[in-house]
C-alpha cells in the first residue's frame, strides 16, 4: 500500500514539474516572440475580387475597413459576424454606404472560433467560394489560423487587417499588456482545439 502512495506521489509530482517546465518555456517563448508576432501584413491584393466580404464584430474600423473594400467593388456581399454587436450592425453598415440588401447576418458567434464556423454556414447557403476576411491588426495571426483551418481548401480567403489604439511600438501600455497576453492565450488554446477538430 506504501509503495503505491509514494508511486502516485512521484508521478504527480513529476507532472507538475513538466506542467512547470512547459508554462516556463511557453513565457520564454511569447518573451521572445513579442507583440510583432500576433500581426501579419494585408494578404488583400490591388483591385480584390471576392464573392464576400467577413467583418469580424469587435471594433468599428473593422466595418469601415469592410465598407471601403464593398464600395471599391471588391464584393457584392457582406457577411456581418456577430452582427447584433455595436459597431459593427446593419444599421451602421447601411450608414456606411452597404446596401441593406447586400448584408448577411451572423446573429450566434460569441467567438473567432464561431465567427468563422457561421461564416462558412453562409458562405456555403449562398454558394460562395471566395471572401476577404477583415479584423483588427493584433488579431491577424489567430484569425487567419483559425479561418485557414476551418475553411479549408475548397475556399480563398485573404485578409484585410485595420489599425486600432493597439501600437506597442511606442512601449505597452496596460490595455496592450492585457491585449497581447489575451490573444496570445487564445492563440494556444485554438492551437490546441483545432487539432481535434
Amino acid at each position: 500500500m506504501a509503495v503505491s502512495v509514494y508511486k502516485v506521489k512521484r508521478t504527480i509530482l513529476i507532472l507538475f514539474g513538466v506542467f512547470l517546465a512547459a508554462t516556463a518555456a511557453g513565457i520564454i517563448t511569447l518573451y521572445q516572440l513579442g507583440t510583432d508576432f500576433l500581426t501579419l501584413e494585408d494578404t488583400v491584393k490591388e483591385n480584390p475580387q471576392a464573392d464576400a466580404v467577413i467583418v469580424l464584430s469587435g471594433s468599428a474600423e473593422r466595418l469601415e475597413r469592410g465598407a471601403e473594400l464593398y464600395a471599391g467593388g471588391a464584393a457584392d456581399k457582406v457577411i456581418l459576424t456577430n452582427a447584433a454587436e455595436k459597431g459593427t450592425t446593419p444599421d451602421r453598415a447601411v450608414s456606411l454606404g452597404i446596401s441593406k440588401d447586400d448584408i448577411l447576418e451572423d446573429t450566434k458567434a460569441q467567438s473567432t472560433y464561431d465567427n468563422a464556423l457561421y461564416a462558412k454556414d453562409i458562405m456555403e447557403e449562398q454558394n460562395f467560394s471566395s471572401a476577404i476576411v477583415v479584423t483588427s491588426e493584433f488579431h491577424s495571426r489567430r484569425t487567419k489560423m483559425t479561418f485557414d483551418d476551418i475553411f479549408g481548401s475548397d475556399y480563398t480567403l485573404s485578409y484585410a487587417f485595420t489599425s486600432s489604439s493597439y501600437n506597442p511600438a511606442d512601449g505597452l501600455t496596460e490595455t496592450e499588456k492585457k491585449t497581447t497576453f489575451s490573444e496570445y492565450t487564445k492563440m494556444i488554446f485554438y492551437s490546441i482545439r483545432l487539432l481535434f477538430d
